[in-house]
Protein backbone atom coordinates (compact mmCIF):
# COMPACT_ATOMS: atom_id res chain seq x y z
CA UNK A 1 0.00 0.00 0.00
CA UNK A 2 2.86 2.59 0.83
CA UNK A 3 4.63 1.24 -2.80
CA UNK A 4 1.55 3.08 -4.36
CA UNK A 5 1.27 5.83 -2.66
CA UNK A 6 5.28 5.94 -3.61
CA UNK A 7 4.76 5.29 -6.96
CA UNK A 8 1.54 8.00 -7.27
CA UNK A 9 4.32 10.69 -5.60
CA UNK A 10 6.99 10.17 -8.10
CA UNK A 11 4.76 10.29 -11.36
CA UNK A 12 5.71 12.43 -14.05
CA UNK A 13 4.24 15.91 -13.51
CA UNK A 14 2.66 17.44 -16.62
CA UNK A 15 4.93 20.24 -17.70
CA UNK A 16 2.51 23.64 -17.33
CA UNK A 17 2.78 26.17 -20.49
CA UNK A 18 5.22 28.77 -20.58
CA UNK A 19 4.14 32.25 -19.97
CA UNK A 20 3.67 34.66 -22.05
CA UNK A 21 6.37 37.26 -21.77
CA UNK A 22 5.39 39.54 -23.97
CA UNK A 23 2.14 41.93 -24.21
CA UNK A 24 -0.21 40.16 -26.90
CA UNK A 25 -0.93 41.89 -30.34
CA UNK A 26 -4.60 42.53 -29.31
CA UNK A 27 -3.22 44.24 -25.91
CA UNK A 28 -1.03 46.98 -28.14
CA UNK A 29 -3.87 47.75 -30.43
CA UNK A 30 -6.45 48.70 -27.24
CA UNK A 31 -3.08 50.31 -25.98
CA UNK A 32 -2.21 52.43 -28.96
CA UNK A 33 -6.03 53.38 -29.72
CA UNK A 34 -6.71 54.50 -25.79
CA UNK A 35 -3.45 56.54 -25.76
CA UNK A 36 -4.31 59.24 -28.24
CA UNK A 37 -7.98 60.26 -26.48
CA UNK A 38 -6.29 59.83 -23.02
CA UNK A 39 -3.03 62.35 -23.86
CA UNK A 40 -5.39 64.40 -25.69
CA UNK A 41 -7.65 65.07 -22.47
CA UNK A 42 -4.75 65.80 -20.40
CA UNK A 43 -3.56 68.25 -22.94
CA UNK A 44 -6.67 69.72 -24.17
CA UNK A 45 -8.68 69.65 -20.85
CA UNK A 46 -6.77 68.97 -17.93
CA UNK A 47 -3.61 70.86 -19.16
CA UNK A 48 -5.51 74.15 -20.20
CA UNK A 49 -7.95 73.93 -17.14
CA UNK A 50 -5.19 73.90 -14.52
CA UNK A 51 -3.46 76.78 -16.70
CA UNK A 52 -5.97 79.07 -16.44
CA UNK A 53 -7.26 78.61 -12.93
CA UNK A 54 -3.26 79.63 -12.08
CA UNK A 55 -3.67 82.49 -14.63
CA UNK A 56 -6.79 83.61 -12.59
CA UNK A 57 -3.47 83.78 -9.60
CA UNK A 58 -1.37 86.17 -11.84
CA UNK A 59 -1.11 89.72 -12.66
CA UNK A 60 -0.71 90.99 -16.60
CA UNK A 61 2.86 90.45 -16.53
CA UNK A 62 2.46 86.55 -15.44
CA UNK A 63 3.87 86.99 -11.82
CA UNK A 64 1.51 85.60 -9.51
CA UNK A 65 0.79 87.83 -6.64
CA UNK A 66 1.62 88.26 -2.98
CA UNK A 67 -0.62 85.67 -0.36
CA UNK A 68 -1.95 88.83 0.82
CA UNK A 69 -3.39 89.67 -2.76
CA UNK A 70 -3.75 86.72 -4.08
CA UNK A 71 -7.62 86.81 -4.76
CA UNK A 72 -6.95 90.34 -6.73
CA UNK A 73 -8.27 89.22 -10.40
CA UNK A 74 -11.47 87.60 -8.14
CA UNK A 75 -11.89 90.95 -6.43
CA UNK A 76 -11.86 92.81 -9.27
CA UNK A 77 -14.48 91.01 -11.11
CA UNK A 78 -16.69 90.96 -8.50
CA UNK A 79 -16.51 95.05 -8.73
CA UNK A 80 -16.91 94.87 -11.75
CA UNK A 81 -20.47 92.99 -11.78
CA UNK A 82 -21.56 96.77 -10.69
CA UNK A 83 -20.70 98.40 -13.83
CA UNK A 84 -22.88 99.00 -17.33
CA UNK A 85 -21.08 96.82 -19.23
CA UNK A 86 -20.94 94.28 -16.97
CA UNK A 87 -24.76 94.19 -16.65
CA UNK A 88 -25.12 94.51 -20.46
CA UNK A 89 -23.03 91.65 -21.18
CA UNK A 90 -25.16 89.41 -18.51
CA UNK A 91 -28.07 90.36 -20.11
CA UNK A 92 -27.16 89.79 -23.78
CA UNK A 93 -25.89 86.27 -22.29
CA UNK A 94 -29.10 85.28 -20.98
CA UNK A 95 -31.31 86.35 -23.49
CA UNK A 96 -30.16 83.03 -25.51
CA UNK A 97 -31.15 81.25 -22.63
CA UNK A 98 -34.31 82.36 -22.77
CA UNK A 99 -34.21 82.14 -26.79
CA UNK A 100 -32.62 78.81 -26.92
CA UNK A 101 -34.67 76.93 -23.83
CA UNK A 102 -38.15 78.58 -24.25
CA UNK A 103 -38.17 79.36 -27.80
CA UNK A 104 -36.39 77.54 -30.38
CA UNK A 105 -37.31 74.11 -28.54
CA UNK A 106 -40.65 74.15 -28.53
CA UNK A 107 -40.76 75.00 -31.64
CA UNK A 108 -38.62 72.79 -32.76
CA UNK A 109 -40.66 70.15 -30.88
CA UNK A 110 -43.18 71.08 -33.05
CA UNK A 111 -41.77 71.28 -36.56
CA UNK A 112 -40.00 67.67 -35.17
CA UNK A 113 -43.70 65.92 -34.74
CA UNK A 114 -44.75 67.22 -37.71
CA UNK A 115 -41.57 65.23 -39.73
CA UNK A 116 -42.22 62.57 -37.55
CA UNK A 117 -45.35 62.07 -38.86
CA UNK A 118 -44.84 62.37 -42.14
CA UNK A 119 -46.59 65.28 -43.52
CA UNK A 120 -46.54 66.50 -47.03
CA UNK A 121 -43.31 66.77 -48.28
CA UNK A 122 -41.65 65.91 -44.75
CA UNK A 123 -38.63 65.23 -46.58
CA UNK A 124 -38.16 68.38 -48.03
CA UNK A 125 -38.80 70.14 -44.58
CA UNK A 126 -36.40 68.20 -43.21
CA UNK A 127 -33.30 69.36 -45.60
CA UNK A 128 -34.47 72.70 -45.16
CA UNK A 129 -33.52 71.88 -41.55
CA UNK A 130 -30.57 70.24 -41.60
CA UNK A 131 -28.82 72.60 -43.95
CA UNK A 132 -27.92 75.15 -41.46
CA UNK A 133 -27.14 72.80 -38.72
CA UNK A 134 -24.21 70.92 -40.75
CA UNK A 135 -22.84 74.50 -42.60
CA UNK A 136 -20.16 76.33 -40.78
CA UNK A 137 -21.12 79.55 -38.96
CA UNK A 138 -18.90 82.06 -41.13
CA UNK A 139 -20.52 80.46 -44.03
CA UNK A 140 -24.03 81.16 -42.42
CA UNK A 141 -23.53 84.97 -41.24
CA UNK A 142 -22.24 85.70 -44.59
CA UNK A 143 -25.05 84.52 -46.53
CA UNK A 144 -27.31 85.85 -43.84
CA UNK A 145 -25.86 89.22 -44.35
CA UNK A 146 -25.82 88.94 -47.82
CA UNK A 147 -29.41 88.35 -48.01
CA UNK A 148 -30.25 91.44 -45.87
CA UNK A 149 -27.93 93.73 -47.41
CA UNK A 150 -29.40 96.52 -49.15
CA UNK A 151 -26.66 98.49 -51.05
CA UNK A 152 -26.36 100.51 -54.43
CA UNK A 153 -24.14 97.73 -55.15
CA UNK A 154 -26.23 94.70 -53.71
CA UNK A 155 -29.40 93.54 -52.96
CA UNK A 156 -30.11 90.59 -50.66
CA UNK A 157 -33.41 88.74 -51.46
CA UNK A 158 -34.37 88.89 -48.12
CA UNK A 159 -33.85 92.77 -48.47
CA UNK A 160 -36.35 92.42 -51.90
CA UNK A 161 -39.59 90.78 -50.13
CA UNK A 162 -39.18 93.11 -47.20
CA UNK A 163 -39.17 96.54 -49.87
CA UNK A 164 -42.24 95.17 -51.18
CA UNK A 165 -43.62 96.17 -47.65
CA UNK A 166 -42.19 99.56 -47.42
CA UNK A 167 -39.75 97.94 -45.43
CA UNK A 168 -35.56 99.36 -45.20
CA UNK A 169 -32.92 96.64 -44.20
CA UNK A 170 -30.10 98.97 -44.64
CA UNK A 171 -30.05 99.67 -41.24
CA UNK A 172 -31.63 96.82 -39.36
CA UNK A 173 -27.80 95.49 -38.26
CA UNK A 174 -26.86 98.92 -36.54
CA UNK A 175 -28.75 100.20 -33.51
CA UNK A 176 -31.07 98.80 -31.59
CA UNK A 177 -32.53 96.31 -34.32
CA UNK A 178 -28.61 94.04 -34.38
CA UNK A 179 -30.08 92.62 -31.49
CA UNK A 180 -33.10 91.25 -33.13
CA UNK A 181 -30.86 89.91 -36.34
CA UNK A 182 -28.36 88.47 -33.99
CA UNK A 183 -31.32 86.76 -32.34
CA UNK A 184 -33.42 86.20 -35.64
CA UNK A 185 -29.77 84.18 -36.97
CA UNK A 186 -29.20 82.05 -33.68
CA UNK A 187 -32.78 80.84 -33.86
CA UNK A 188 -32.64 80.11 -38.04
CA UNK A 189 -29.40 78.41 -37.11
CA UNK A 190 -30.25 76.80 -34.02
CA UNK A 191 -33.43 75.12 -34.54
CA UNK A 192 -32.32 72.81 -37.70
CA UNK A 193 -29.86 71.19 -34.47
CA UNK A 194 -32.70 70.36 -32.08
CA UNK A 195 -34.64 68.97 -35.32
CA UNK A 196 -32.27 66.80 -35.76
CA UNK A 197 -31.92 65.03 -32.63
CA UNK A 198 -35.84 65.67 -31.98
CA UNK A 199 -36.61 63.10 -34.65
CA UNK A 200 -33.71 61.25 -34.38
CA UNK A 201 -35.41 60.37 -30.90
CA UNK A 202 -38.71 60.36 -32.03
CA UNK A 203 -38.04 57.42 -34.57
CA UNK A 204 -37.11 54.93 -32.08
CA UNK A 205 -41.07 55.55 -30.29
CA UNK A 206 -41.82 51.76 -31.41
CA UNK A 207 -44.61 52.01 -34.11
CA UNK A 208 -47.00 49.14 -32.04
CA UNK A 209 -47.50 52.04 -29.01
CA UNK A 210 -48.84 54.69 -32.01
CA UNK A 211 -50.54 51.78 -33.16
CA UNK A 212 -52.75 50.71 -29.95
CA UNK A 213 -52.78 54.52 -29.06
CA UNK A 214 -54.82 55.61 -32.58
CA UNK A 215 -56.93 52.22 -31.79
CA UNK A 216 -58.03 53.55 -28.97
CA UNK A 217 -59.21 57.07 -30.56
CA UNK A 218 -56.46 59.30 -29.29
CA UNK A 219 -55.88 62.70 -31.05
CA UNK A 220 -53.11 64.03 -32.75
CA UNK A 221 -52.30 66.81 -30.05
CA UNK A 222 -52.83 63.93 -26.98
CA UNK A 223 -50.49 61.59 -28.83
CA UNK A 224 -48.12 64.54 -29.18
CA UNK A 225 -48.48 65.41 -25.35
CA UNK A 226 -49.22 62.19 -23.49
CA UNK A 227 -47.13 59.72 -26.14
CA UNK A 228 -44.25 61.79 -28.00
CA UNK A 229 -42.87 63.95 -25.26
CA UNK A 230 -42.43 61.57 -22.25
CA UNK A 231 -40.86 59.16 -24.44
CA UNK A 232 -38.34 61.69 -26.05
CA UNK A 233 -37.78 63.16 -22.62
CA UNK A 234 -34.29 62.43 -22.37
CA UNK A 235 -33.54 63.93 -25.71
CA UNK A 236 -35.62 67.19 -24.61
CA UNK A 237 -33.51 67.08 -21.31
CA UNK A 238 -30.51 67.00 -23.09
CA UNK A 239 -31.16 69.78 -25.41
CA UNK A 240 -32.60 72.06 -22.68
CA UNK A 241 -29.01 71.90 -21.28
CA UNK A 242 -27.16 72.55 -24.19
CA UNK A 243 -29.51 75.87 -24.68
CA UNK A 244 -28.80 76.83 -21.16
CA UNK A 245 -24.85 76.45 -21.64
CA UNK A 246 -25.83 79.44 -24.66
CA UNK A 247 -24.99 81.65 -21.86
CA UNK A 248 -21.58 80.85 -22.38
CA UNK A 249 -20.95 79.71 -25.39
CA UNK A 250 -22.95 81.93 -27.53
CA UNK A 251 -20.15 84.18 -29.03
CA UNK A 252 -19.63 83.56 -32.84
CA UNK A 253 -22.80 84.69 -34.08
CA UNK A 254 -22.43 88.60 -32.46
CA UNK A 255 -18.86 89.03 -33.17
CA UNK A 256 -19.05 88.13 -37.23
CA UNK A 257 -22.86 89.65 -37.28
CA UNK A 258 -22.06 92.89 -35.96
CA UNK A 259 -18.65 92.60 -34.06
CA UNK A 260 -20.26 92.54 -30.76
CA UNK A 261 -21.66 96.21 -30.69
CA UNK A 262 -24.99 97.59 -30.21
CA UNK A 263 -25.24 95.68 -26.77
CA UNK A 264 -24.37 92.56 -28.48
CA UNK A 265 -21.09 91.48 -26.42
CA UNK A 266 -21.74 88.57 -24.72
CA UNK A 267 -19.81 86.99 -21.37
CA UNK A 268 -18.61 84.08 -24.45
CA UNK A 269 -17.06 86.92 -26.61
CA UNK A 270 -15.65 89.14 -23.68
CA UNK A 271 -13.53 86.33 -22.96
CA UNK A 272 -12.50 85.31 -26.44
CA UNK A 273 -11.37 88.77 -26.91
CA UNK A 274 -9.22 89.03 -23.95
CA UNK A 275 -7.91 85.55 -24.36
CA UNK A 276 -4.81 86.47 -26.70
CA UNK A 277 -4.15 89.67 -24.94
CA UNK A 278 -2.55 91.14 -21.16
CA UNK A 279 -6.28 90.53 -20.18
CA UNK A 280 -6.37 87.40 -20.48
CA UNK A 281 -5.97 87.08 -16.69
CA UNK A 282 -9.10 88.78 -16.25
CA UNK A 283 -10.78 86.27 -19.14
CA UNK A 284 -9.79 83.12 -16.75
CA UNK A 285 -10.67 84.20 -13.62
CA UNK A 286 -14.44 85.67 -15.31
CA UNK A 287 -14.57 81.98 -17.12
CA UNK A 288 -13.91 80.01 -13.92
CA UNK A 289 -15.82 82.13 -11.62
CA UNK A 290 -19.01 81.56 -14.67
CA UNK A 291 -18.33 78.21 -14.29
CA UNK A 292 -18.38 77.83 -10.20
CA UNK A 293 -22.08 79.59 -10.63
CA UNK A 294 -23.38 77.95 -13.66
CA UNK A 295 -22.35 74.53 -12.86
CA UNK A 296 -24.78 73.68 -9.94
CA UNK A 297 -27.27 75.43 -11.68
CA UNK A 298 -27.34 73.62 -14.76
CA UNK A 299 -26.75 70.60 -12.53
CA UNK A 300 -29.88 71.49 -10.96
CA UNK A 301 -32.30 71.96 -13.90
CA UNK A 302 -31.23 68.95 -15.13
CA UNK A 303 -32.28 66.86 -11.66
CA UNK A 304 -35.43 68.74 -11.76
CA UNK A 305 -36.35 67.68 -15.53
CA UNK A 306 -35.27 64.37 -14.96
CA UNK A 307 -38.30 64.10 -12.40
CA UNK A 308 -41.12 64.95 -14.51
CA UNK A 309 -40.98 61.69 -16.52
CA UNK A 310 -39.05 58.14 -15.63
CA UNK A 311 -37.00 57.43 -18.67
CA UNK A 312 -38.71 54.25 -20.46
CA UNK A 313 -36.51 51.36 -22.35
CA UNK A 314 -37.36 50.10 -25.80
Amino acid sequence: MFGAFTRRDNAPKKASPRRKRFISRTSIFIILMLLYPIVQFCIMWFGVNINSILLTFQNTEGHYYSWNDLFHNYVTVFQELDTKSMREMLSASFAYVILNCFITLPISLLFSYFIFKKIYAAGVFKALFYLPAILPVISLTFVFTLAFSNTPDATGFMATIMSWFGLDTSTWFFGDMAKWMVWIFCFWTGIGYDVMLLTAGMSRIPKELLESAKMDGISAMKEFIYVVIPLTWPTITTLFIFAMMGFFGTFLQPMLLVEGQYGTKTIGLQIFYEADTPGRVHAATLGLLCTIVGSPIILGVRSLLNHFFKEVNF
